[in-house]
């Protein structure tokens, strides 16, 4: 529960956006989950502080304020000058710079960094481009809450095509939010059991819920929306719960959604602090543990020892066109779900 008020209190101290300068001139564009958006901040104005003291110029960053997924660099996704690009461009999910034309248009300007140290679980989920040009630094791992005081005897899913079973229908809560989804969890789902898979689980879910919203629901004595959520770990596991709610890692990993960051070999010399602040100097903030750091050791995790991740994998986002696939899966399971539920569906 501390980690979760810091985060409240954190979003309060959010304030007006100043004036945005022309991308080309970022060194850093960062969009961060929000329960570690402005400790990021902090910690990478403590870097710039630092190039200036040594007699460098101070970074030049833009970090959006709020949970909003509307920003003014928004349509630098389509931009065709790879000079029109900040140094380093830091994202989350599998949004816009995941688009099949930006992938192709700026193949070979990226270069991944590679810390010293490296999560396993990272290795073993395979989540380092083998391409060499993103470098997922962390990941927001969606699992499973389950209030046993509402199950009425029937046990908790292990895995994801157990939660896809007839006898958990109507006692699941999707993590989702006005036009968010958890990416990586429809991904997974559609990847392993295909269109029946995902139209299963738009069926069975009894409805959504913002994760902070989620976190109250869970072990409420009111009845509540469902018995199961699917939500992220930060919020699963930050805050204290009634005996009745377990935290269940799902055998078969917990769905990884992405935090990533794209940075210019031609600025990887200059900008070197900043990349270690992402990488390293992530992985040294204790709020972001549940964030799966990439730089985080085995030793120094929090996470179960039966933690592991489920990423989609590198060659079916080559495969595919991992962002239109994404935004179809999103628009057909809010579809399903209401038309299952006898919901008017959106225009």
């Amino acid at each position: 529960m501390t980690q979760l008020l810091s985060f409240l209190s954190d979003i309060a101290r959010e304030g007006a956006e100043p004036t945005l300068p022309p991308a080309r001139e970022l060194d850093l564009l960062l969009y961060a989950p929000c329960p570690v958006k402005l400790v990021m901040k902090d910690a990478i104005d403590r870097v710039s502080g630092e190039m200036a003291a040594r007699g460098g110029a101070p970074l030049a960053m833009h970090v959006p304020m709020g949970c909003t997924s509307v920003d003014p660099y928004d349509p630098l996704c389509f931009e065709s000058d790879p000079d029109a690009l900040p140094g380093v461009i830091a994202s989350i999910g599998f949004g816009d710079f995941w688009k099949r034309g930006f992938v192709q248009r700026f193949a070979g300007i990226f270069e991944a960094a590679r810390p010293p140290v490296i999560s396993p679980l990272f290795e073993r989920a395979g989540m380092l481009d083998p391409d060499g040009a993103r470098t997922i630094y962390g990941c927001t791992p969606y699992l499973f809450v389950v209030d046993e005081a509402r199950m009425d005897g029937l046990p908790a899913p292990r895995t994801w095509e157990e939660l896809l079973a007839p006898r958990y229908h109507g006692r699941i809560t999707m993590c989702g939010d006005g036009d968010d989804m958890a990416d990586a969890v429809l991904l997974s789902v559609y990847k392993d059991f295909g269109d029946a898979g995902v139209r299963t689980l738009a069926e069975s879910c009894r409805g959504f819920m913002h994760s902070s919203s989620m976190t109250k629901a869970a072990g409420a004595r009111d009845g509540g929306p469902g018995a199961i959520f699917i939500m992220p770990a930060f919020f699963a596991c930050s805050t204290k719960q009634p005996p009745s709610v377990r935290v269940i890692w799902p055998e078969d990993g917990a769905a990884a959604s992405p935090l990533y960051f794209l940075a210019k070999k031609t600025e990887a010399a200059r900008l070197a602090p900043l990349i270690t602040a992402l990488t390293v100097g992530f992985a040294a903030i204790p709020s972001a543990a549940w964030f799966v750091p990439l730089a985080l050791s085995a030793a120094d995790s929090p996470l179960p020892p039966e933690a592991s991740l489920k990423w989609v994998g590198w060659d079916y986002i080559r495969a595919n066109d991992i962002n239109a696939l994404r935004d179809r899966l999103n628009r057909e399971f809010r579809t399903m779900h209401r038309k299952a539920h006898g919901l008017p569906c959106a225009l």
